[in-house]
This record gives structure tokens, C-alpha cells and sequence, in this order.
């Protein structure tokens, strides 16, 4: 079975795709959080990782359309925005970490399964995604 007619590629791409542009949006909305808390250090931390998942989001988009398809429409999680700083951040950490292990999952079966530079897209954004977390503390 080729690359492009791979069901279990197309969803991992697509899940990917998902939890970028998610975290993008809640990072953002964090941003905006935070500022309005006069909490400028702490905006300016996670407008960084919002654009940097945009970043991701790029990479993966790019890849799908390497692959032939396009990316399909999403369904994004709802923001949770916290009612604090602490709360903020721990919410951020939680989602981070999923992202983390999804990546790591994906990263894991294309090296068993079908080792290819899709496969290197995933251990690249898994390492990307552990720096999140420690950049947040998690």
C-alpha cells in the first residue's frame, strides 16, 4: 500500500494537524488571558508557543500535501483559558503532554511500521513538543 492511500497515515497526519491548530488557539487565547492580568512575561511566553504551533501546523499541512491529500476540516477542541496563572499553565501543561504522547505513539509506528520522512516529521515534533513542556514547567 502506497503513502498516499494509507489510512493510518492520512488519520495520524490529520490528528496531528488537529492538535496543533488547538494548541495554537488555546495558547493564544492564554496570551490574551494573561495580558489582561498584566501578566506580560507569561503572554509573551505563550504567544511564542502559539506561533510556534502554527509552525507545526505548516509542517504537518505541507507534508499532507507532499503526500497528496489535503488537509481536512477540523473539529477543535473548546479553549479552556483558566482562572488564574497556576490554572492557566497547568491546563497548558495537560495539553502539551497529550500532544507529547500522540507524537511519540506516531513517531513509534512509523519506525516499526513504515520508516519514511513522515516518520522523521513526528520525532521532530515530538523533541519540539517536550520543549514545550519544559518551557512551561511541566
Amino acid at each position: 500500500m502506497s503513502m498516499r492511500n494509507n489510512s493510518r497515515v492520512i488519520g495520524l497526519l490529520g490528528r496531528a494537524l488537529e492538535l496543533e491548530m488547538e494548541a495554537a488557539q488555546q495558547h493564544a487565547t492564554r496570551a490574551t488571558l494573561a495580558s489582561l492580568w498584566g501578566q506580560q512575561s507569561l503572554a509573551e511566553q505563550l504567544t511564542r508557543l502559539s506561533d510556534e504551533e502554527m509552525g507545526h501546523a505548516d509542517l504537518v499541512t505541507r507534508q499532507m500535501l507532499l503526500l497528496g491529500f489535503a488537509p481536512p476540516a477540523l473539529s477543535l477542541a473548546p479553549v479552556r483559558p483558566g482562572r488564574d496563572p497556576e490554572e492557566l499553565l497547568a491546563l497548558a501543561r495537560t495539553k502539551e503532554w497529550e500532544t507529547v504522547r500522540f507524537y511519540e505513539d506516531a513517531a513509534n509506528w512509523f519506525r516499526r511500521f513504515q520508516p519514511d520522512e513522515t516518520g522523521a516529521l513526528f520525532a521532530h515534533l515530538f523533541n519540539e513538543e517536550l520543549g514545550h513542556v519544559r518551557q512551561i514547567g511541566g
